[in-house]
């Protein structure tokens, strides 16, 4: 076997890369199937987990700049999913919710993103999903993330 822990093809760091590109392309072609990209997936999910949410707040939780973000809800706001409000106390800020519209489409995201994890995790026991789940924690941990 190769080294693990080394830099080779068969190194964590390599493999682990590699899974999540695969991870990634199957999550996103299920949700180009549900007609909406990865991004929008993402923005949906925020505003679906933590309700209106302040826009420049969203885009530092998603790890993304103001101005990305902005062309995204720019597009939702286009396709009737969000909408723009003014954030209470401060008049410079924009809150944005989803619509009637944006929670029928993420209800439906969710199905592509249910079935993209069902794949992902097919003949897993629930103890390794949750052990699994567990090891991923501590290597964001170990990254810097999760503080």
């Amino acid at each position: 076997m190769v080294d693990a822990i080394g830099t080779g093809l068969g190194s964590l760091g390599y493999r682990f890369n590699m899974i999540a590109r695969q991870a990634r392309a199957n999550f996103e072609q299920r949700l180009g199937e549900a007609g909406a990209s990865f991004t929008t997936w993402t923005i949906l999910e925020a505003l679906t987990v933590h309700g209106p949410v302040i826009q420049r707040d969203l885009a530092r939780s998603l790890h993304v700049s103001g101005q990305t973000l902005a062309r995204q809800v720019d597009r939702l706001v286009e396709t009737g999913w969000l909408e723009r409000g003014e954030a209470e106390g401060d008049r410079r800020a924009v809150r944005l919710h989803l619509t009637g519209a944006g929670r029928a489409a993420h209800r439906r995201l969710q199905q592509a993103s249910r079935k993209a994890n069902e794949q992902l995790v097919a003949g897993l026991s629930p103890e390794e999903i949750d052990g699994l789940s567990e090891l991923l924690t501590r290597l964001s941990r170990n990254l810097g993330g999760d503080r």
